[in-house]
């Protein structure tokens, strides 16, 4: 018979997994203002610096980079992630991590493509689980079409 604790971990984990999917699927799909609903109020960080891309904190510059940075140059993406590993579950924080491979079409031409896993750090507020950091860590080289790197930051030229 399972106890209540164990019960409420498995909810949890399971919440937390619609989270990451909840991220791919708003995110691929341009819903800006429900994707930063996934992100706590409290300074979120999202950490794309493995890929030359920068270090982003709270939801207003989170949602700048979405916006300008990656869809300026990026036509249309895909993000699937798996293999979700849930480290820790605290009373309102938990860590965790799962892989993704994105896919997009370059504006200029191309297609990019990149493995990576995110490293995860999540907050529960008003009873719902929201990423309070997000770092997205390389695997493997990728495939950038014309992707315009930032002068001197493409980290994969060093």
């Amino acid at each position: 018979m399972m106890t209540e604790n164990a019960f409420s971990l498995m909810v949890d984990r399971l919440d937390i997994i619609e989270l990451t999917a909840k991220y791919a699927y708003r995110l691929d799909t341009r819903q800006f203002d429900s994707l930063m609903e996934l992100w706590s109020d409290d300074s979120p960080v999202f950490d794309e610096e493995g890929f030359g891309l920068g270090k982003f904190t709270g939801k207003d510059e989170i949602r700048h980079h979405f916006e300008v940075d990656i869809y300026g140059q990026m036509e249309n993406l895909c993000h699937m992630t798996v293999n979700h590993v849930i480290n820790e579950i605290l009373e309102s924080r938990a860590s965790g991590n799962c892989h993704v491979f994105a896919q997009g079409d370059v504006r200029a031409g191309g297609t990019s493509r990149a493995t990576a896993y995110y490293k995860d750090e999540y907050v529960r507020e008003d009873g719902v689980w929201k990423f309070s950091s997000r770092k997205v860590i390389p695997l493997t080289r990728p495939e950038v079409g014309t992707f315009e790197f930032p002068a001197g930051q493409n980290p994969f030229d060093q």
